[in-house]
């Protein structure tokens, strides 16, 4: 694997974390948890909101900077996993292999070569849209019974 593409799934990742929260462990150890909001590459300084520190002090907003940052973590996994909405897919329309693929750097799941479902939901219209909109629920009210446990 090259540099770039290394460069481009650490993006890749980061991307997916947008709108989720995440804790920061900066060098010093000073730690922050909040939403990311945004980032720049190649310095990764980074943006959060709805922020507390671990003294309990709260923050609207915050901006840190990428050379500071120890730890970047997730606290909470997105329901939507391409891969797996694949797989889930074919197995509920009975499709050929060929007839789906992920968009790793979208995390979006391409059908017919027409329609795209992510996270978002469903872009496409007509019959197939709508199916393909009912089992994007069902999958994702599977996900979260699964997370509730």
């Amino acid at each position: 694997m090259s540099a770039v593409d290394a460069s481009r799934r650490l993006i890749n990742e980061l991307v997916t974390l947008l709108d989720r929260r995440i804790r920061v462990v900066l060098v010093n150890g000073k730690l922050y948890e909040g939403v990311l909001t945004g980032f720049d590459h190649p310095s990764l300084n980074i943006l959060l909101r709805n922020v507390t520190d671990e003294s309990g002090n709260r923050y609207s907003k915050i901006i840190v900077k990428g050379e500071r940052i120890s730890e970047i973590i997730a606290m909470e996994e997105p329901l939507f996993n391409p891969e797996e909405f694949k797989e889930f897919l074919l197995k509920e329309l009975k499709l050929q292999e060929h007839a789906v693929r992920v968009i790793p750097e979208a995390r979006a799941v391409e059908v017919l070569g027409r329609y795209r479902v992510s996270e978002e939901g469903v872009s496409g219209s007509g019959a197939m849209a709508e199916t393909l909109y009912g089992i994007y629920k069902k999958y994702i009210e599977i996900k979260k019974k699964g997370i509730q446990g």
